[in-house]
């Protein structure tokens, strides 16, 4: 059985390289089929989730039937207000806040990668925004950054860890400052919610929430105010972290996982 901390490694992380392979070249055959324009960058890129899905499914898959039903079990009663609503809600909230605290400080104008990435992001059509941000991506990248990189992180190391490790991955393959940030803190509440209610579902349901209320609030407008340095601005900001807190806690005291499992061999 192998289990020496560099196979450990290399089974974290080869499913996020096999993403990223994937992901490159139909993005790169895109490009030559229908060009570079700004316009098309989200349809690619949703294109793109959908052609790595298949791939990281079958990861997915694996591991659970490596693990056994047993390691990833939501507690008997549990509800779709646990499942579903307190998640969505937790990261919708938590969403904002985190928006809000990032436009308040320079670093937004400072990161040149997150000012590109965020005018192509909302450069083309609304529908592409929707099917894309608000839906396949966040499958394609929950299934990735929690379903499998997340549930081999826990065999091989305690909870805390794991939940650390594998918000610090999905912050850094963002690649610029402003959305390490936001990623990581969104990928740590989304590995609490995977852990405390045993669902994947959850998480997804969490990232497609925080994304929609991201491109509602881009399009729209909507909740402008609150990006400012103001004693409304703040306030509210104040007000969605508290928010997110309760629910956090909330989803913590109904959550069904079993907290006692502990790491275990990834043995493929």
């Amino acid at each position: 059985m192998k289990t020496t901390v560099s196979y450990k490694i290399w089974q974290v992380f080869y499913p996020v390289g096999i993403y990223y392979v994937v992901s490159s070249l139909m993005y790169f055959a895109l490009e030559y089929m229908i060009g570079t324009a700004q316009e098309t960058y989200m349809l690619r890129q949703l294109i793109c989730s959908s052609a790595t899905i298949p791939f990281i499914l079958s990861f997915y898959m694996q591991d659970r039937k490596m693990r056994g039903e047993s390691v990833r079990r939501s507690a008997v009663g549990s509800s779709v207000l646990t499942e579903i609503l307190l998640p969505a809600s937790a990261a919708a909230a938590l969403g904002i806040a985190v928006n809000n605290i990032l436009a308040m400080t320079p670093l937004m104008q400072m990161s040149r990668g997150f000012s590109e990435a965020n005018k192509a992001f909302f450069g083309g059509q609304l529908i592409y925004e929707l099917l894309g941000s608000c839906l396949l991506i966040p499958m394609a990248e929950e299934l990735l950054f929690r379903g499998v990189v997340y549930g081999r992180l826990r065999m091989f190391m305690p909870l805390r860890f794991s939940l650390v490790f594998s918000a610090l991955i999905f912050g850094l393959v963002h690649a610029n400052l402003v959305q390490f940030l936001y990623a990581g803190i969104l990928g740590l509440l989304l590995a609490f919610c995977l852990e405390q209610t045993g669902r994947l579902s959850a998480a997804v349901l969490g990232h497609i929430a925080a994304n929609t209320v991201a491109v509602i609030r881009q399009e729209t407008g909507w909740l402008y105010f609150s990006y400012q340095k103001t004693v409304a601005g703040i306030g509210f900001t104040a007000g969605m972290l508290l928010t997110a807190a309760a629910l956090v806690a909330v989803i913590y005291k109904t959550g069904g996982t079993d907290r006692s499992v502990t790491s275990g061999n990834c043995q493929r």
